[in-house]
């Protein structure tokens, strides 16, 4: 809506969007695609002869096998496609040339990874990852550059399994493995290596110890979180706790709180939204509550007032500030929508074409649209800058975010630092020490005792701050 009612940007041309979940499986992933191919009405893959519902590009995430498995099939159709959360890990050249990925290069993250555990000299660590290709590129490749600067680790471990196939006792049994291993470890700090759905790990971790009668032990960790990660409601979560997460660090993609935003989810009200099924269901799960049936049918019990308002829900349901994932999203979508300007103006401005044939036009000619997404360079509403380097990666840094929980089941993210790869190598790595609230349990004068090199701290100023000069971390 943003963007259609702005007339600088496609003018006399509306964009819309379709939704389509994944489920986090391959064959919905595949589906969709092919769908994406298709007669809206009339599913025949590779057959589409209507001119509505043209699809133009294809934003995927939030996690990297949605990007994979999407690409098998829409690269050849050379479809424009986006990837936010997490970019898959694509060997095919033919197939990584038409993605634009609203993420910065993975070694900017690991080099701030690094220059933070050297900071606080956290050099005996514990790694939980993803048994993916992308957590499995993390332990072969960047691990070893750890270990270079003197990072020893207790444990290296991959994510027990979120789903079971047949036996539930078997996954229960690895979830109990894994809580014990961090659990008993000597190690203060676990770095987890994971994706949009490993939250989901993270808040049901501490119910594993009531399976045994084993003592609860893991939430005097400091968890660091890369990026990938974010929090994500789900209902059957709603009842559980999130004081594990209570002074963890998150590595988080830069964002910046868009202008109306907080406006736009005030307003938000299901009695009044046409066609928003998702709103509806939202509201339903968020409240506990049921939306008035229409006339004639029987009311049920506990329906909703229509007072409700999303400011009062906690963040452990609902967060009310864009959160990085959806700041990148929100970049893809305007991303597409200038690239499309860029292409429009200068293919058909000199001309003088019927707005239907323009239209018709633009949507068989999208294999150019990668020609001006690879130079694209714009301001968004915020006025920041929003390009891509030569390997089609957003030119952009990371915030440095420590998480505070309340008893209440709220939570705080505060920004206490940032990695910033484009700021001189002395401004590349800042982070505000004292600003850093620590889980309850935990003793940071441990980590005074741990052996290893010190991170060459360049300036601590009597307010905490500390700058770290960018180190060579190198992807070879």
């Amino acid at each position: 809506m943003e963007i259609n009612e702005n007339p600088q940007i496609l003018p006399n041309i509306s964009l819309g969007f379709h939704i389509y979940n994944s489920h986090f499986v391959a064959s919905c992933i595949l589906l969709a695609s092919m769908e994406l191919l298709s007669t809206w009405s009339n599913f025949i893959p590779n057959y589409k002869c209507d001119t509505k519902d043209n699809t133009v590009a294809v934003i995927a995430g939030p996690n990297s096998d949605v990007g994979f498995y999407m690409a098998t099939i829409l690269s050849i159709y050379k479809v424009p496609q986006f990837t936010y959360g997490s970019a898959p890990v694509i060997n095919e050249q033919t197939q990584s040339i038409f993605f634009q990925r609203m993420f910065p290069s993975g070694e900017h993250q690991y080099s701030g990874i690094l220059q933070l555990l050297l900071l606080f000299r956290w050099t005996w660590i514990g790694v939980i990852f993803m048994d993916n290709d992308t957590g499995l590129n993390f332990v072969q490749v960047v691990l070893p550059k750890f270990s270079k600067r003197g990072i020893c680790f207790d444990f290296i471990e991959t994510l027990p399994p979120l789903y079971f196939l047949s036996d539930i006792g078997e996954m229960v049994d690895e979830w109990i493995k894994t809580y014990k291993k961090i659990s008993d470890s000597s190690a203060n700090v676990v770095l987890l290596h994971g994706e949009i759905q490993t939250m989901i790990f993270l808040i049901i971790f501490p119910r594993v110890s009531e399976f045994e009668n084993i003592p609860i032990k893991t939430k005097s960790k400091v968890w660091i979180m890369t990026a990938q990660m974010e929090f994500t409601s789900v209902p059957f979560l709603k009842s559980f706790e999130v004081d594990i997460i209570h002074g963890a660090l998150l590595i988080a993609l830069h964002s910046t709180e868009v202008m109306g935003f907080q406006t736009f989810l005030k307003r938000r009200n299901p009695n009044v939204e046409n066609g928003d099924g998702f709103l509806k269901d939202f509201w339903q799960q968020a409240f506990n509550c049921h939306l008035a049936p229409p006339a004639g049918e029987k009311i049920s019990e506990n329906v909703c007032t229509g007072e409700e308002k999303m400011e009062d829900l906690p963040g452990s349901v609902f967060e009310t500030t864009m959160t990085s994932h959806s700041y990148s999203l929100y970049s893809a979508v305007y991303t597409m929508a200038h690239a499309l300007q860029s292409m429009d103006s200068s293919q058909f401005k000199p001309r003088m074409i019927a707005e239907r044939k323009r239209r018709k036009s633009i949507s068989k000619q999208l294999w150019q649209l990668h020609h001006y997404l690879r130079s694209l360079s714009f301001n968004n509403s915020l006025g920041e800058t929003v390009s891509f380097d030569e390997n089609r990666e957003l030119n952009a840094g990371f915030d440095i975010i420590n998480w505070v929980t309340f008893p209440n089941q709220t939570f705080l993210r505060v920004k206490v630092g940032n990695i910033d790869p484009l700021a001189p190598k002395d401004k590349a790595f800042s982070i505000s020490v004292d600003a850093i609230v620590w889980p309850r349990p935990y003793d940071k004068s441990r980590d005074s005792e741990a052996t290893g090199i010190p991170g060459p701290i360049n300036e601590v100023d009597t307010a905490g701050h500390a700058r770290i000069a960018q180190q060579e971390y190198h992807n070879t």
